[in-house]
């Protein structure tokens, strides 16, 4: 088998378009074409880019190389790469298992019933695939202490116990299950969800779980081993790719602060009078009394520290500051090594954290992290001593109230993907905004050779969903101020008073959002207001969404780019009728900004250190918000970006070359082209 690209280039940057076709068995296949990458296809009949995707994804699992798909809404994703990566899997030996990994429980119900359909559809004489919905163990289990101990079993007949995990398991296998069903059937059953999920998992074909339990160390260590997944014999399916980088950052970026080194030496001093009162565990509590002398030592070393750290950030230029990571571990490996009668840091240091990870207590020490304070200290300990010398991460120096606060930052999350997406036996890393395709291939760490990209063309009109860019408002910071509001304020109204149907509106900020909506005197009296909280829970959000879809009333829906209403939200059955961005969400000055800029221009030069850093993540940002109400092929919005930027070529290079951009020079301008666009579109 072989794969052709007659390239009109291979810079994605450029915004050029691949054709390519595929010889399989010496044959060219064509798009449309049945193939045997079509076996596990869910529906009917695939459309031409979709089956284009298929092929494509099929060829690279086929040879256990990777593909990075710009894939838009609409094309059908989801059953396209099932197809494909089930199709390889069955015909193919060496794959076990494949993993489809997402950061939304939306996306989960959209592969489950996915699954379903390609089930009723297979034909007699071929095994269903079995497959195991996965979500988070807090999410599943409801009832876990601090240090992450379950209560769902507890008081059960061990005899009776093990039966009725048996006949969870086996119906979870039966058929498509999704999570919110297994949490349900568990607790008639009395037994553990997550538990019995992990069991079912060994023995299927497909699971669906979080970008975290393959990519953030911490949870696949254990995660993966107790579903006994080797990812030398699975295939990884990425849905929402764009996210990935962010989400392996997020992996390993833990804080310290004096308060957590203290709350850990409470633990530790509690755990050593449990052990006492019990009179068990003796080696223990001589390993406790040192860990508390230790603890008492690093707290009053590592305040000192922060002291004069504090003293620097008085002087800098932003809120906070780069901090060396070797200073940080003498300083604590001396406090260490002081309260012990030995130097050899390295066996002690084992013994250190075996204890840690035993120690257990009541309550939590009203911090917002998971886990005890043992164990979130001994995570950043280890973190820091694991990249100390290296430029890959950085750490951060700054101030939360009056306290001092350190956090990890990774700058480069190729260094932890690129190990594990060259593991797998391929993988199809997809979404709708994976713009430029080459700069998430160097983010990730794909090496040239390893992969494909590859950008396809939207199935939706795209005189259904023009762009408006208008020239004379932006949320430049030095270029805000009171006229510059009045103007946003007068381009949202026009759009408001010409759209028959609901209206969202996204801002950079929290900031500038409750800035835009300060007074609301401007809001035409026929919609409501609806405006996204910080912290606001997914049963919140999904109330919010419901309520769009009550015909009596119109909503303008107030949001922040890359919040709980911009990404990961469907508007489905066109409940949006326009989308307006306010503004680009580049990243505030700061330290820990600056080192990210001079890391990628370091690794990658100078124009694409900025663009990876700042410029591609704060317009794909825009592109995922004004990308929510068009989802399906009658969909019709119109769409407005109250930025300036996007007119210059800093900017409007960064943008997809097939879009349809139409200026505006003030409100004026944008009440008459919305009010055209929905006398066509109605």
């Amino acid at each position: 088998m072989v794969s052709t690209c007659h390239g009109i280039a291979d810079d994605r940057s450029s915004g050029t378009q691949y054709s390519c076709s595929a010889e399989y068995d010496k044959t060219i296949v064509h798009a449309g074409a049945d193939g045997p990458w079509t076996e596990y296809f869910a529906h009917q009949a695939a459309r031409d880019q979709q089956d284009r995707f298929m092929r494509d994804a099929y060829l690279s699992l086929q040879d256990g190389q990777s593909i990075v798909a710009e894939a838009p809404t609409g094309l059908g994703k989801t059953a396209a790469s099932l197809s494909s990566a089930l199709s390889v899997m069955r015909g193919k030996e060496g794959v076990d298992k494949l993993l489809f990994l997402t950061g939304r429980q939306s996306q989960h119900r959209i592969v489950i019933d996915t699954l379903r359909e390609l089930n009723r559809k297979v034909p007699a004489g071929t095994p269903e695939v079995t497959v195991v919905d996965l979500i988070g163990r807090e999410s599943m289990c409801g009832n876990l202490t601090i240090d992450r101990k379950c209560f769902c079993e507890e008081g059960q007949n061990e005899k009776a116990l093990g039966a009725r995990r048996s006949f969870l398991r086996r119906w979870i296998l039966s058929e498509p299950r999704h999570a919110e069903e297994t949490i349900r059937n568990a607790k008639v059953e009395g037994v553990c969800p997550y538990a019995c999920s992990i069991e079912a998992a060994r023995e299927a074909e497909v699971i669906v779980l979080d970008y975290n339990h393959v990519f953030v160390e911490s949870v696949s260590e254990s995660s993966l081993s107790s579903m006994s997944i080797d990812l030398q014999s699975s295939s990884l399916i990425i849905d929402e790719a764009h996210n990935l980088p962010d989400r392996i950052k997020m992996g390993l970026e833990l804080r310290l602060t004096v308060k957590m080194i203290k709350s850990a030496r409470y633990e530790v001093e509690e755990y050593k009078e449990n052990l006492e009162k019990n009179k068990v565990g003796h080696e223990d509590i001589a390993v406790s009394s040192v860990a508390i002398s230790c603890f008492k030592r690093i707290e009053e070393e590592v305040s000192s520290w922060m002291a004069t750290k504090m003293d620097d950030i008085d002087d800098s230029e932003h809120n906070d500051i780069l901090v060396e990571a070797s200073d940080l571990v003498e300083v604590i490996k001396t406090s260490f090594l002081s309260s012990l009668t030995t130097n050899d840091w390295s066996s002690t240091f084992r013994e250190f954290s075996i204890l840690l990870g035993k120690v257990t207590i009541d309550d939590s020490d009203g911090e917002e992290e998971t886990g005890t304070s043992c164990l979130r200290f001994l995570a950043f300990l280890e973190t820091i001593l694991r990249f100390e010398k290296s430029d890959a991460m950085a750490l951060v120096f700054d101030l939360v109230g009056d306290e001092g606060r350190v956090t990890s930052c990774l700058l480069d999350p190729a260094v932890i993907s690129s190990t594990i997406i060259s593991k797998a036996k391929g993988s199809v890393l997809m979404s709708g905004t994976l713009h430029p395709t080459s700069m998430y291939g160097d983010m990730l760490g794909l090496t040239s050779g390893s992969y494909e990209e590859r950008a396809y063309s939207s199935p939706f009109a795209q005189d259904r969903r023009p762009i408006i860019i208008c020239s004379d408002v932006t949320s430049k910071y030095t270029k805000r101020g009171k006229e510059n509001l009045k103007r946003i304020r007068s381009h949202v109204k026009e759009v408001l008073d010409q759209t028959p149907g609901n209206v969202a509106v996204f801002a950079p900020s929290y900031a500038m959002m409750s800035e835009i909506i300060e007074t609301t005197d401007w809001i035409p009296k026929a919609f409501r207001i609806k405006d996204e909280e910080s912290g606001m829970s997914k049963s919140d959000v999904s109330k919010v969404i419901r309520s769009l879809t009550d015909s009596r009333t119109k909503t303008v829906l107030f949001g922040v780019m890359g919040g709980r209403f911009s990404e990961g939200v469907d508007y489905s059955g066109g409940i949006l009728s326009a989308v307006v961005a306010v503004g680009l969400p580049v990243p505030p000055p700061s330290s820990r900004q600056r080192a990210t800029l001079e890391y990628m221009s370091k690794r990658y030069g100078r124009d694409k250190g900025w663009r990876y850093s700042s410029g591609q993540p704060a317009v794909n940002s825009v592109l995922q918000a004004i990308g929510r109400p068009i989802r399906k092929e009658d969909d019709r919005a119109i769409l407005v970006l109250l930025e300036n930027r996007f007119l210059e070529r800093t900017y409007s290079r960064l943008l997809p070359k097939n879009i349809i951009t139409i200026p505006s020079a003030d409100s004026d301008v944008t009440g008459r082209l919305v009010r055209r666009f929905f006398s066509r579109y109605p």
